[in-house]
C-alpha cells in the first residue's frame, strides 16, 4: 500500500537525502510517485503514474540543486481505488482562500462518497482525492482563513470522521503548516524524526548508504521528517493512534493528544 513523506524545516532545505531514501520505496509502490514543495506561497508539483526509481524526472529532481523549501510532501502509490493514471497520482492540489493546499493519503476507504464535498469535485476516481475535497469543503464551510488551536482541534475531529470510512494516514499543507494525521487503528507505523545540530552520520536503510549530515546541513537548520516507515537508522518516533500533529518552520506547534502526552 502507498507510502507518504513530509518535511518541515525552519529554513529552506534541499530534500535530496530524504528523496533518495524515499524513492527506494517505489519498488513496493510502483503505480505512481509525486513530489510537492513551496518555493513561495504557491506550490510546485511533479508527479507521474510510474515507478519513481525508474523515472528520469524523479532522478532529475533528486539531483537538481535549485529546489529549496521549508515544506515538502511526497508520495509513492500502490493503486487500490482508481486506475493507474496521472489524475489519480498523489499529491493533489487545490486553491482555497488564496492558498494552495497539497494533499497525500495512505490507506483505503469504502463508501467514502457519503462524505459531503460541496463545490469541490474530484478530477480522478480515488478515495484520497475525494477525502481531500471533503476536507477543503469543511474548511471553507467553517470560514477558516487563519489557523489557530481551536481550528486545529476541530480539524482532528473531521479527520477522525473520514477515518470511519477505512484506513487513513494523510499529510497536507497550505504552505505555512504541515498537517500529519495517523490512522486511529495504526494500520501503518507512521513515524517522525527530528534533525538538529550537532549533525551526525546516518545510514539509509534500503541501500545501506551512509550520509554525513554535517556536510549537508547548516548548524542553524532544524526540523522534522515524517514517513510511513523509517528511512534511516536514526531514532524515529511513532505517532499515536488518531494523532494529528501540526508542524511549522521545523517545530511541532500542535497535537490533539497533548493532554494525553
Amino acid at each position: 500500500m502507498c507510502e507518504i513523506l513530509g518535511i518541515s524545516f525552519n529554513e529552506p532545505v534541499r530534500p535530496n537525502i530524504s528523496l533518495k531514501g524515499f524513492r527506494q520505496k517505489s519498488k513496493r509502490n510502483p503505480d505512481g510517485w509525486g513530489f510537492a514543495y513551496f518555493p513561495d506561497k504557491s506550490v510546485q508539483v511533479f508527479k507521474e503514474p510510474l515507478e519513481a526509481d525508474k523515472s528520469f524526472l524523479s532522478e532529475f529532481i533528486r539531483n537538481y540543486q535549485e529546489i529549496y523549501s521549508e515544506i515538502f510532501v511526497m508520495h509513492v502509490r500502490k493503486s487500490s481505488v482508481g486506475n493507474i493514471s496521472h489524475k489519480n497520482t498523489h499529491p493533489f492540489v487545490r486553491e482555497l482562500n488564496g492558498r494552495e493546499y497539497v494533499f497525500a493519503h495512505n490507506g483505503s476507504m469504502y463508501d467514502f462518497n457519503k462524505l459531503n464535498i460541496g463545490r469541490f469535485k474530484p478530477v480522478g476516481e480515488t478515495d484520497s482525492e475525494f477525502a481531500f475535497c471533503y476536507i477543503l469543503n469543511e474548511i471553507e464551510s467553517r470560514n477558516i482563513s487563519c489557523w489557530n488551536d481551536e481550528h486545529f482541534m476541530w480539524l482532528s475531529s473531521r479527520l477522525k470522521e473520514i477515518n470511519d470510512y477505512g484506513t487513513f494516514n494523510c499529510i497536507f499543507s497550505d504552505g505555512e503548516f504541515l498537517f500529519c494525521f495517523n490512522d486511529v487503528n495504526e494500520f501503518k507505523d507512521f513515524c517522525f524524526v527530528k534533525r538538529e545540530a550537532p549533525f551526525e552520520t546516518i545510514r539509509l536503510l534500503d541501500d545501506e548508504l551512509e550520509v554525513e549530515l554535517f556536510l549537508e546541513k547548516r548548524p542553524t537548520q532544524y526540523g522534522y521528517i515524517m514517513a510511513t516507515n523509517p528511512l534511516t537508522n536514526e531514532a524515529w518516533e511513532s505517532f499515536l493512534p488518531g494523532e494529528l500533529k501540526i508542524f511549522k518552520k521545523g517545530k511541532i506547534v500542535f497535537s490533539n493528544l497533548d493532554n494525553v502526552l
